[in-house]
């Protein structure tokens, strides 16, 4: 069964999820805390070997404003540091409003009885799921044809 990993970048924290191609549904795995010293990539090691995962995706941010110029390098220079470190495909997404979605998701969730506080972390993770979602949606006909091949 081929994986994918999917994140939600962050400068105090990554969310990850996991996501199946031939079942095409993601779920949210854990929340990375990155630290003063950077990325802390033992983690994300820890993650890849244990899915070993077809592909990697990114949220990006795709809207400008003079506070996501600089977000939008480090988004780039994570999907550079993924291809060198790990040799398997990077491919991003737009990330609009996932971790509003997340939140409202949780929220929801919280209503109605099926969960407790909602932690940052808990979004971040839900928020990374929601991304691969997307991907997995907007590319459902390329890995039905690549399954099915």
């Amino acid at each position: 069964m081929s994986s994918v990993i999917g994140f939600d970048y962050g400068e105090r924290r990554i969310g990850v999820a996991v996501g199946v191609l031939n079942i095409g549904t993601a779920n949210p795995l854990t929340t990375i805390s990155a630290n003063t010293q950077g990325i802390p990539w033992d983690e994300i090691d820890k993650i890849i070997k244990e899915w070993q995962p077809s592909t990697l995706i990114v949220g990006c941010v795709e809207h400008n404003t003079q506070n996501n110029n600089l977000l939008k390098k480090k988004i780039r220079n994570f999907c550079d540091n993924l291809t060198t470190r790990y040799h398997v495909p990077v491919d991003t997404i737009d990330e609009a409003y996932s971790s509003a979605t997340a939140y409202e998701i949780l929220k929801d969730m919280r209503c109605k009885g099926q969960r407790k506080k909602i932690k940052k972390t808990d979004i971040d993770k839900a928020s990374a799921a929601i991304i691969l979602n997307s991907w997995l949606s907007a590319n459902l006909d390329r890995i039905i044809n690549k399954t099915n091949a």
